[in-house]
C-alpha cells in the first residue's frame, strides 16, 4: 500500500507494506503517453508478449502470485482477466488474499455457508478493513471465487501480529515452531536482504528512524511467510495470490519461501508496475541479473498526493 499522508506512526505503515514507491503523478490532462502503459514485458525472454501470451505463460504454474499498487483501480481488471483466463483452462485454483487476515478464515467460511453467493456478508462476517483497503477493488475476487466455489483464503498477518513482531520478534509472537515450519529462523541472502532494507527506507520516504528497520523487516518476511504457508495448504489444486507488488516479489517476498517449502513447484510472479517519468525502457524496472518479476504488466499511474510530504514519526508508546 502506498504510502499516506495520514501516516502518523510506525503501527500504520506495518500494514503498509510493502509496495514498490511510486512517484508523485500528474493529472490525466498533463500527462503524455508513457511508452510502456498497456505493454507487459516477459523478464525471462526479454521481449513485449501479447495478453494471450501472458495467460498461456501462467497456465502451467502451481502458484501463480498477481501483484498490484493497491489505490491502482486499473489493476483490478487485469487480474480478474488473468483469473478468469485460468479457470476457463480447466483450472480450480484456491483464490488467496492479501486483504484478509488468517484469523478471519473462520468467519469467512462460516459466511460462505450462510450465504453462498454473497460477496457482502463475507465482507460484513470478516469485519473488513474498508479504512485501510477498498473494498471495490476487491469485491469482485470475492465474488469471482464464490460464483465458481473455489476456495478462498483469509492469507495475512494481521496488523497486530506484525506490529508485535516488529517490537518483539517472531519467535515472541509465533512461537519458536511456528517460526521454523515457516523457514523464517533461515536468514535471507544479503543480497534479497539489502533490497528489502532499501525499499523499505525508500517506502518510508528516508524518514524512519533507524533503529525500527530491522522491526519492519522481520514484520515483512512474517507476512510473506505466513501467505506462503496459506498457499502450500493448496498445492494439490493450485493457488491464485491476490497481494502488493512487494509481497510477490521473487528474491525476498512470497515466492521465496514457497520454494522452501515446496522444491521444484512452478511459481509465476506478476508485477503490476506503475510507469514513472524518465524510465522508459522495461529493464529500468527490475534487477537484469535476477528479475523480481516473471511477468510485467506496466500501467498508467494513479494521481495521488505526494506520499512523502507530512510523513512524520511519534515515539512509540511504552
Amino acid at each position: 500500500m502506498p504510502l499516506h499522508p495520514r501516516c502518523r506512526s510506525p503501527a500504520w505503515l506495518l500494514a503498509a507494506l510493502l509496495a514498490v514507491p511510486a512517484a508523485p503523478a500528474q493529472t490525466a490532462a498533463e500527462a503524455p503517453v508513457h511508452p510502456l502503459e498497456h505493454r507487459i514485458w516477459n523478464t525471462r525472454t526479454q521481449h513485449f508478449i501479447s495478453g494471450a501470451e501472458l495467460e498461456s505463460g501462467l497456465q502451467g504454474a502451481r502458484f501463480v502470485l498477481l501483484g498490484e499498487v493497491h489505490d491502482n483501480p486499473g489493476h483490478l481488471g487485469i487480474r480478474r482477466d488473468l483469473i478468469t483466463a485460468l479457470l476457463r483452462d480447466g483450472r480450480r485454483p484456491a483464490i488467496a488474499m492479501e486483504q484478509f487476515d488468517r484469523e478471519h478464515q473462520a468467519a469467512l467460511d462460516r459466511a460462505r455457508s450462510d450465504a453462498p453467493r454473497d460477496a457482502e456478508h463475507v465482507k460484513e462476517a470478516t469485519r473488513f478493513n474498508t479504512a485501510g483497503w477498498d473494498w471495490p477493488h476487491y469485491a469482485p475476487f470475492v465474488q469471482l471465487a464464490l460464483d465458481h466455489e473455489l476456495p478462498l483464503l483469509a492469507a495475512n498477518l494481521s496488523r497486530v501480529d506484525a506490529f508485535r513482531v516488529s517490537a518483539g520478534g517472531a519467535a515472541a509472537v509465533l512461537g519458536a515452531a511456528a517460526v521454523s515450519a515457516l523457514h523464517l529462523d533461515n536468514p535471507l541472502p544479503d543480497t534479497a536482504r539489502l533490497k528489502l532494507e532499501r525499499l523499505i527506507e525508500e517506502g518510508h520516504c528516508g524518514k524512519a528512524p533507524p533503529s525500527i528497520l530491522p522491526g519492519i523487516v522481520n514484520a515483512q518476511r512474517a507476512r510473506d511467510a505466513v501467505m506462503a504457508q496459506a498457499l502450500t495448504r493448496h498445492a494439490a489444486t493450485g493457488a491464485v495470490l491476490i497481494a502488493g507488488n512487494g509481497h510477490v516479489r521473487s528474491d525476498f517476498g512470497v515466492p521465496h519461501y514457497l520454494a522452501q517449502y515446496a522444491a521444484g513447484t512452478t511459481i509465476a510472479v506478476v508485477g503490476l508496475l506503475e510507469v514513472r517519468d524518465g524510465k522508459t525502457a522495461p529493464a529500468d524496472y527490475y534487477a537484469g541479473d535476477d528479475p523480481e518479476y516473471d511477468f510485467i504488466a506496466f500501467t498508467p499511474r494513479t494521481p495521488r498526493p505526494d506520499p512523502c510530504r507530512d510523513i512524520r514519526f511519534r515515539p512509540r508508546p511504552a
